[in-house]
């Protein structure tokens, strides 16, 4: 579909949407042409500039599947959305996914199969290859939400898995650090600190839905270290992952011993029993970059003379 030549509404890049949905680009693109889910305008050179309208059907589209609807049903869920919506139009009926068409969650039960199956092969290609597919067609918010949380809990409810435990880990880490580069914030731009007490995939799996600026950590560093870094690039804040309690020790070493004069955060399992509950924020991965302050800009270094 190509842009008209005089667009009143605002248009966003994909780059744009991805910041806005916590969708990427690449599950962007296969939303369009695999599944014909969403139609981008185009520029006269042939990029994708999407509307307000097109924004909230990418929205809806991440609802869906959050709630562990198969992708091939999401686009007739989407039309009777919108057929019913209309003025003098009949109902289209009970709008959730019929048991004729798979049923809700049925893509991530067999997922969950086969990632066992692969996981007690020990097969981190074939693990690899089950992600790459669910992650071009969903994106990581629900593959983290729908497949990896549960698979992990699994595991890690049995002893005997420990080592499908610790692959899976393992193949996690990889390639949600691989993404994590990519979320490095610029010169710029302003970005969060993401640093964990305890499990660092914790920060990373953060981050995949987040899809917003940030350096992630693999482990806590020194207060002084941190506010160091924080008031030199002045347009960085901290948001720490707590899922273990350190020791008192580290706690003094780790931890301000005063409110900072940057922005901080904190969210887990144990935030709220380790942080100021002024730091503490709740809720879902996603909810939790919509809890955050705005982050000054990024001070501009001085040129030489």
């Amino acid at each position: 579909m190509t842009m008209p030549e005089r667009q009143t509404l605002p248009l966003l890049t994909i780059q744009g949407v991805s910041e806005r949905c916590g969708v990427n680009a690449v599950t962007l693109r296969a939303w369009e042409r695999r599944y014909g889910l969403i139609q981008p305008e185009r520029t006269a050179k042939g990029h994708r500039r999407y509307t307000p309208a097109q924004v909230e059907r990418v929205q809806a589209i991440v609802e869906w599947l959050n709630k562990g609807v198969p992708i091939r049903q999401v686009r007739d869920l989407l039309d009777r959305q919108a057929d019913s919506a209309r003025p003098n139009t009949e109902s289209a009926g009970d709008e959730s996914p019929t048991q004729e068409n798979g049923g809700q969650g049925e893509v991530w039960q067999a997922a969950h199969r086969e990632m066992l199956a692969a996981l007690q092969d020990l097969n981190a290609q074939r693990i690899e290859q089950c992600l790459n597919r669910l992650l071009r067609d969903y994106g990581h918010e629900a593959v983290i939400s729908q497949l990896s949380d549960p698979l992990r809990q699994q595991l890690a409810a049995s002893a005997s898995l420990a080592m499908q435990r610790a692959l899976l880990d393992s193949v996690l880490m990889q390639k949600w650090s691989a993404r994590a580069l990519s979320l490095v914030p610029g010169r710029r731009e302003s970005g969060w600190l993401l640093v964990p007490f305890g499990d660092p995939l914790g920060v990373l799996e953060l981050a995949m839905v987040m899809s917003s600026p940030v350096w992630c950590l693999s482990g806590p560093v020194a207060a002084q270290a941190l506010a160091q870094q924080a008031m030199a690039r002045k347009g960085c804040g901290v948001l720490w992952w707590v899922d273990a309690m350190p020791t008192a020790a580290q706690r003094e070493k780790w931890l301000p011993q005063a409110q900072p004069a940057f922005p901080v955060r904190a969210w887990g399992p144990l935030a709220s029993t380790l942080m100021p509950s002024d730091w503490v924020i709740t809720g879902t991965r996603k909810e939790v970059a919509s809890q955050l302050p705005p982050l000054p800009a990024p001070q501009k270094s001085r040129s030489r003379p």
